[in-house]
């Protein structure tokens, strides 16, 4: 990006060492100019994150309700179409209401049901997989400028969120950590850090009581499920809560991790 240095103090951009004289994406104005990489640069002074939405448990339980309505409605609409394409039967009018119940209530009816109810996840999986191969929205976070002992490693933090989508930090762990906390919630997240060209990914729950283990596939220890697939569950301390039963009933186990947010998530 071109730009002048008032514009540079304004929003609180870096000043590069060598200028050009140039006109200024920022103002317009022809001046003595900074010439610095977009992606390098943090967000305006000004800046106000769109994303900082906060549901209550009633507004979650309400988007819950209607997330089901509308899967339902989905679903009838959807069988009513294939009952009609298998018979191949069509209707000179719009039945009423009491009319296509007539038909709907009845106990073979629910065969369409089930065969819709298949159909729909089938495009649905296609609709999520077309959506993963898009491109991510990466959003840079701006480093604090604040000498700390931890939380400096860079890293690119893959967010997959219930609310948001998918998308991409880009940033130093500390920042990243704080701006995902502070904006969002309901997701889950793998810091890819990276360091002389070698990384080492680390995964996290939005809720810090939940843990997400990898497997652990060169232990001489672990055995099974606990050796060869991930798992999502509330933290444990070994040293007084070993109960097996309980630890197996709030364990989620993946062969791999989910790339988006599942139901089985809002469990916790």
């Amino acid at each position: 990006m071109f730009y002048c240095n008032e514009c540079a103090e304004i929003n609180g951009y870096p000043q590069s060492i060598g200028k050009s004289n140039g006109t200024c994406e920022l103002c317009g104005k022809v001046r003595n100019c900074n010439n610095m990489s977009s992606t390098n640069l943090p967000l305006p002074k000004n800046f106000q994150s769109k994303s900082n939405i906060v549901y209550t448990m009633d507004e979650t339980k309400h988007l819950k309700e209607i997330e089901d309505n509308y899967y339902k409605i989905e679903i009838d609409d959807l069988a009513w179409q294939v009952f009609q394409d298998r018979l191949g039967i069509g209707f000179k009018r719009p039945l009423t209401d009491d009319e296509k119940k007539s038909i709907t209530d009845k106990k073979d009816y629910q065969r369409y049901r089930d065969e819709a109810t298949r159909l729909y996840m089938k495009r649905q999986a296609k609709k999520e997989k077309a959506a993963l191969n898009k491109k991510y929205t990466v959003i840079d976070v701006p480093a604090s400028g604040k000498s700390e002992w931890m939380g400096g490693a860079y890293t690119l933090c893959f967010v997959y969120s219930k609310y948001k989508g998918n998308f991409v930090l880009r940033g130093y762990v500390k920042e990243v950590e704080e701006y995902l906390k502070k904006n969002y919630t309901h997701y889950f997240y793998n810091l890819s850090l990276w360091y002389h060209g070698n990384n080492r990914d680390i995964w996290h729950f939005w809720k810090d009581n939940i843990v997400i283990h990898e497997p652990r596939k060169d232990s001489k220890i672990f055995k099974g499920k606990d050796k060869w697939k991930w798992q999502v569950r509330p933290y444990v301390d070994w040293r007084y809560d070993i109960d097996e039963q309980k630890r197996e009933k709030e364990t989620l186990w993946f062969k791999r991790m989910p790339k988006r947010w599942i139901p089985e998530f809002n469990k916790f």
